[in-house]
């Protein structure tokens, strides 16, 4: 499993680029608006993303989107199909989005065969042949639906938390995974999102063999987090992770 660090800040981060994260070359874990510059200084050409999973429809995590479209119409053409899979109403937003952004090219029409599919809680669901499970998170309640991803990977089980504030479905995520990527934007707990005691909680109910990304950071280093067996990724970085070994799961696939 190889997963690239594209942007691991917060949406006020000034030394951190905005969440995304690419995984086995064709995933991308949200686009936030750094996304397709840091895709062509890895390099990686865009017309490879098969999947792209927005977690919430907040600025730091999907306004890259426009712009990954914009390149398939004008730059990485492609007929291979994309599944964008997000809260519902994810095919209304990134038509909204795109005619913002772009209101010339998005009369045009997608610049490539796209799947819109919708996050359904609890479900094993897949898309162009990846099955994955959203769950629900618990982030600016009220305002929007924000989920987490574990992803059903040949090479293992990968849980994405997206921004969440501690929730007893975050146990549900992450059980069973061989690779957690979890936001960790507050030391102290907040309404909004994880704090230090709380990720210590989650940690504490994982197996050591399981490795822990924190992301969704204010600045470089590892700075409070560092007494935690947690990895803390920069812009760009490249994990490359060994083959996943068996383990019994006690709830989701």
């Amino acid at each position: 499993m190889q997963i690239v660090f594209l942007g691991t800040g917060n949406a006020f981060a000034p030394q951190r680029d905005w969440s995304c994260m690419l995984v086995n070359g064709t995933i991308l874990l949200d686009a936030g608006p750094t996304l397709l510059a840091n895709l062509k200084r890895l390099p990686a050409d865009p017309a490879v993303i098969r999947h792209v999973f927005i977690s919430h429809f907040h600025g730091d995590h999907c306004f890259g989107l426009p712009f990954l479209l914009l390149d398939h119409h004008f730059l990485s053409r492609t007929d291979a199909p994309l599944a964008i899979i997000g809260p519902p109403g994810i095919e209304t937003w990134t038509r909204e989005a795109m005619a913002l952004a772009f209101p010339d090219v998005a009369g045009k029409g997608w610049p490539r065969p796209i799947t819109f599919v919708e996050a359904q809680e609890g479900e094993t669901q897949s898309a162009l042949g990846l099955r994955f499970m959203p769950l629900r998170m618990a982030h600016a309640d009220g305002y929007l639906e924000a989920f987490g991803y574990r992803l059903l990977l040949p090479d293992g089980v990968l849980a994405y938390s997206g921004d969440t504030r501690m929730t007893e479905t975050l146990y549900t995520l992450i059980d069973g995974a061989h690779a957690v990527i979890m936001e960790a934007t507050e030391y102290d707990e907040s309404p909004y999102h994880l704090g230090h005691t709380e990720v210590r909680a989650l940690l504490a109910s994982l197996p050591p063999d399981c490795t822990v990304f924190l992301t969704h950071l204010d600045s470089p280093g590892p700075g409070p987090w560092d007494d935690l067996p947690v990895i803390i990724p920069d812009d760009m970085q490249i994990f490359t992770l060994g083959a996943a070994p068996s383990r019994p799961l006690r709830g989701a696939p």
